[in-house]
C-alpha cells in the first residue's frame, strides 16, 4: 500500500490535481443550483432545467477527469484518441447526468438514492472510457481499485441524492459530489500503471499548453453554465416579484380561493376564504387534508358530523368530474355562497363567492315583478300565471273582477295619501273576506281581482259578503270614508285562456256598473257579442260623424192661443248605409257613454242654428242638450260659436234639458243655465213629471218653458191621475209665469183637453211629424184647431 501511494504521488502533478478539484467543486456548486432551480420551476420549464443538469453533470465530470489527466505521468509521451475522447464526454452526460436528472423527478428516499448510485457508477464508466482514449503507452488497471472507485462514486452520489431536505445544504451536497467524482478518479488512477516512451524537454511545454487549452475550454463551458444560471436567477427574481404581486392580489380579491391536490391536500387558499367560512387564520395551513379543512369549517359554522360528511362527499364528487361544477350553499345564518369547482390536472380549484346580497336583490326584484308594491297583493302578471297554471291542471275556478266605486272622489277630496291608505286597507279586508283559499291581486288603480275555487254560482254567493264588507267605513286619523264596489264574475269553464277570462269578467263588470254599481254581475252567453256590437256601433258613430251621415228633422211647435207655428224642435236622424235607419234611442245613450255626444251635440247646434236663419223671424228652434254636454266645459263655447257662425239671434234658440241632468252636478248645470240665459237664450225643461221631478227645480232654475212628457198626454183621456198631473203642471206654470208645452199630441181629443187646461203650446204627430228641412217649412193648418 505505501508503494502504491508513493507511485500515485509521483505520477500526479499537484497543480493539476488542485485545478481538477477546483473545477469539480465549481461544477458541483452549479449542479446543486440547477437541481434546486428544477425543483421550484414550473412543469414546462422543469424539463429544460433537467436537461441542463445532465449536461453540466457530465461536462463537469469529464472536465475534471481530463484536467487531472493533464497532470498525470508527465514524464511519458501520452496522446488521446479523438473519437474515444468525444465518446467519453457523451458517456459522461448519459451515464452521469441522465440518472442525476431522473433522481430529481422521483419521490421517496430509496428511489432517489438508487438513481444517485447509478449516477455514481456512471462516473466510473466515464473514467474507464476516458482512460481508454490514451494512446502511445501501455496501461494496467487494478480490478480491486476500480471496484473500490465504483463503490465510492455510487455511495457518495446515493447520499447526495437521498439526503432529506433538512440536511441537503449546498455545502453538504456539493461536498458529496466532489468526493464522488474525485474519489472515483483518483482511486482508479492509483491502481493504474502506465509504461511508455520518456518525454524530451519540449514535451512538458506541450503538456502545459494542452492543459491550458483544456482548462480554457472547461472554463468557457462552465462560464456558459454560470451565465445561464445567473439569467435563471434573474428570471427567478422576476417570478418571485410576480408571485408576490399575485399573492397580494390573491389575498385581497373578493372571492375565496381553495386549491386542492389530487391527493386531497390543501395547496393554496386566501384570507377571504377564511372570512367567508368563519375560519380563524391559525386554524388553516397549507398541506392539511381536505377532510381536516372541512372539519374546521364545520366546527366554525356549527355543522354536525353528518353535514360535514355530506359536504366532504360533495367536494369529492365535484373533483371527480371532468367539467366545471357550480352550486350554492345556504348557511344557517342566511348567507349564501356560490361555489365553483374547476377540475385541473393535479386536483381542483374551488372559487367561493358570497352572493347573499345578489340573491336578496333577486328575491326583491322577483317580488316586485309579481307583487303590487303598495298593497303587497299579487299583480296582474302573477294573476295571469296563476290562472294559466289552474287551467293547465284542469282545476275549476272563477275570476272576480272588482272595481272600487267612489274611489276617485276620495282621492280628489282627501288626497292621494288617504287614497293609498284606503287601497291598503281594502286589500287587507279583501283578504279576510276571501279567506286562505282565494288568490287576491291588484291589477292597478282601484281595480282588483280574486281567483276562487269552484264554479260561478258559488262565486256569486261569495260576492254577497264581499260587497257589504267593502262598503263598511274606513277611518284614517280624523277622516272616515265610505266606498263601494262592483264585481264582474266569470267561470273558467266559460273561457279558453286567462286573457279570454279577463275579457269576459271585465264585460260582466261593465254590466254591473251600467246597472247602478254596488252589485255583482255574472257573465252570460251573449254579453261578448253585445259588447262587440256596441263597439261596432261606436265605430259606426265615429264614421257617421266624419262622413256627415247625420241629418236633422224638425217637428213643429204650435201655440194654442192662435194655432200658429212658433218654432220647431230639431231632432237628430241617422240613415246608415247598411244598417238603414238607426233610432236615436239606440245610438244616443252610447254616444253619451263614450263622450261622442260632445262633437255630435256641437254639430246639431251649428246645423240647427244655420237652418233656423232661413225661417220666419217669429219662429225659434229648440235643441235637446244632453247632461253630458252640460257637464262639459265646452258647452258655452259650442253655443256661442253656433250663434256666431249662423248669425241667429240668441232669443230664437231654445235649449232643452231633462230633469235627470239637474240631479247630476246640479250646481254646475244651474251656473251654466244662468250664463246661457244672460246671452238671451231660452231654457226649457224637457219631460217634466218623469224621472227626478222636483218643484224646487221650478223655483230655483231660470226656466222659460215646461214641457209635459208625452206619457201623461197619451193616458190623460183614460187615466184620471195623468189628467190631474197635466192640470197641475199647467196651473203651476200659469202661477209662476212659465209657459207650458205638451208633447205627443196625436188626436183632436187630446188637443181639446190641453186647450181646456190652459196649456200654452203643443207638438206631436197631430201638429206635424218630424221632417227634413225644405225651402219653406210647412205651417200648421187650421184643421188642427178643429
Amino acid at each position: 500500500m505505501p508503494t502504491i501511494l508513493a507511485n500515485f504521488l509521483d505520477s500526479q502533478a499537484l497543480s493539476f490535481v488542485l485545478a481538477a478539484a477546483t473545477i469539480c467543486a465549481f461544477s458541483a456548486w452549479l449542479l446543486v443550483c440547477l437541481i434546486r432551480q428544477a425543483e421550484s420551476a414550473s412543469r414546462v420549464a422543469r424539463q429544460s432545467w433537467r436537461a441542463g443538469i445532465a449536461v453540466v453533470a457530465g461536462t463537469g465530470v469529464w472536465t475534471t477527469h481530463f484536467v487531472a489527466m493533464l497532470g498525470y505521468r508527465t514524464d511519458l509521451v501520452l496522446s488521446y484518441h479523438f473519437g474515444t475522447t468525444v465518446l467519453s464526454a457523451v458517456a459522461a452526460i448519459i451515464a452521469v447526468g441522465v440518472p442525476l436528472a431522473i433522481a430529481n423527478t422521483l419521490v421517496g428516499v430509496w428511489k432517489r438514492s438508487v438513481a444517485g448510485a447509478a449516477s455514481g457508477l456512471g462516473i466510473a464508466v466515464m473514467h474507464i472510457t476516458g482512460m481508454a482514449a490514451l494512446e502511445g503507452c501501455g496501461q494496467t488497471q487494478s480490478i480491486g481499485f476500480n471496484l473500490l472507485a465504483c463503490l465510492i462514486g455510487a455511495t457518495f452520489m446515493a447520499l447526495a441524492c437521498g439526503l432529506p431536505k433538512r440536511s441537503n445544504t449546498l455545502v453538504v451536497i456539493g461536498g458529496l459530489i466532489v468526493a464522488a467524482v474525485c474519489g472515483t478518479h483518483f482511486v482508479s488512477i492509483a491502481g493504474t500503471v502506465l509504461v511508455g516512451e520518456q518525454v524530451d524537454r519540449l514535451l512538458p511545454g506541450m503538456q502545459v499548453t494542452l492543459s491550458i487549452l483544456v482548462a480554457t475550454g472547461a472554463a468557457i463551458l462552465l462560464l456558459g453554465s454560470f451565465l445561464a444560471l445567473s439569467a435563471a436567477k434573474r428570471f427567478e427574481t422576476q417570478e418571485v416579484a410576480h408571485a408576490r404581486v399575485l399573492a397580494t392580489a390573491l389575498q385581497n380579491m373578493s372571492n375565496g380561493i381553495l386549491k386542492v391536490s389530487a391527493g386531497e391536500i390543501v395547496e393554496l387558499y386566501n384570507a377571504r376564504l377564511c372570512a367567508m367560512l368563519n375560519l380563524a387564520p391559525s386554524s388553516v395551513v397549507r398541506g392539511m387534508s381536505l377532510t381536516a379543512f372541512l372539519e374546521q369549517a364545520g366546527h366554525a359554522n356549527g355543522w354536525d358530523e353528518d353535514r360535514v360528511g355530506r359536504v366532504l362527499a360533495n367536494h369529492r364528487s365535484w373533483m371527480a368530474k371532468d367539467r366545471e361544477t357550480q352550486v350554492e350553499h345556504n348557511f344557517d345564518d342566511g348567507r349564501i355562497l356560490s361555489i365553483t369547482c374547476q377540475p385541473v390536472e393535479d386536483g381542483a380549484v374551488l372559487t367561493f363567492d358570497d352572493v347573499t346580497r345578489v340573491k336578496q336583490a333577486q328575491r326583491e326584484i322577483s317580488h316586485l315583478a309579481y307583487h303590487d308594491p303598495l298593497t303587497g297583493l299579487a299583480n296582474r302578471r302573477s294573476l295571469m300565471e296563476r290562472m294559466a297554471q289552474a287551467q293547465e291542471a284542469e282545476q275549476p275556478f272563477t275570476l272576480l273582477l272588482i272595481d272600487l266605486d267612489r274611489f276617485k272622489a276620495v282621492n280628489d277630496t282627501f288626497g292621494h295619501g288617504v287614497g293609498d291608505r284606503l287601497l291598503v286597507d281594502v286589500a287587507v279586508r279583501l283578504r279576510e273576506l276571501i279567506g286562505e283559499t282565494g288568490f287576491v291581486s291588484r291589477l292597478g288603480g282601484d281595480e282588483m281581482a280574486v281567483v276562487v275555487q269552484g264554479d260561478a254560482s258559488a262565486a256569486m254567493a261569495l260576492t254577497e259578503h264581499v260587497i257589504p264588507g267593502i262598503e263598511k267605513p274606513y277611518t284614517f286619523d280624523d277622516v272616515t270614508v265610505v266606498i263601494g264596489c262592483s264585481i264582474g264574475v266569470c267561470g273558467a269553464q266559460d273561457t279558453s285562456s286567462p286573457e279570454d277570462l279577463m275579457q269576459r269578467a271585465d264585460i260582466a263588470l261593465y254590466e254591473a256598473k251600467r246597472h247602478g254599481r254596488g252589485r255583482a254581475a255574472r257573465y252570460t252567453p251573449g254579453m261578448l257579442e253585445a259588447i262587440a256590437e256596441r263597439n261596432l256601433l261606436e265605430n259606426d258613430i265615429r264614421i257617421a260623424l266624419a262622413k256627415s251621415q247625420f241629418h236633422l228633422a224638425y217637428q213643429p211647435i204650435m201655440a194654442l192661443t192662435d194655432d200658429d207655428t212658433v218654432g220647431f224642435e230639431a231632432l237628430i236622424r241617422w240613415q246608415h248605409p247598411t244598417r238603414g235607419f238607426v233610432s236615436p234611442a239606440t245610438f244616443i245613450p252610447l254616444a253619451e257613454e263614450t263622450g261622442l255626444i260632445i262633437p255630435i251635440g256641437q254639430w246639431v247646434l251649428e246645423e240647427a242654428c244655420r237652418q233656423a236663419t232661413t225661417w220666419p223671424a217669429k219662429q225659434h228652434v229648440a235643441v235637446n242638450v244632453s247632461a253630458v254636454q252640460f257637464r262639459s266645459p265646452l258647452i258655452l263655447a259650442h253655443v256661442t260659436s253656433a250663434l256666431a257662425k249662423s248669425g241667429l239671434l240668441a232669443s230664437r234658440l231654445e235649449i232643452e234639458l231633462t230633469e235627470t241632468a239637474l240631479v247630476q252636478d246640479g250646481q254646475q248645470i244651474a251656473h251654466t243655465l244662468s250664463a246661457l240665459r244672460q246671452l238671451g237664450i231660452r231654457i226649457a225643461m224637457d219631460d217634466f213629471g218623469t224621472g227626478y221631478s222636483s218643484l224646487a227645480h221650478l223655483r230655483d232654475l231660470p226656466l222659460d218653458r215646461i214641457k209635459i212628457d208625452r206619457s201623461f198626454v197619451a193616458a190623460a183621456l183614460t187615466d184620471k191621475h195623468s189628467m190631474a198631473v197635466i192640470k197641475a203642471i199647467t196651473q203651476m206654470g200659469r202661477d209662476m209665469s212659465i209657459p207650458t208645452l205638451a208633447e205627443g199630441v196625436e188626436d183632436a181629443e187630446q188637443l181639446d183637453l190641453l186647450r181646456k187646461f190652459g196649456c200654452d203650446a203643443v207638438q206631436g204627430y197631430l201638429i206635424g211629424r218630424p221632417e227634413r228641412p225644405t225651402p219653406v217649412l210647412p205651417i200648421v193648418t187650421t184643421d188642427c184647431a178643429a
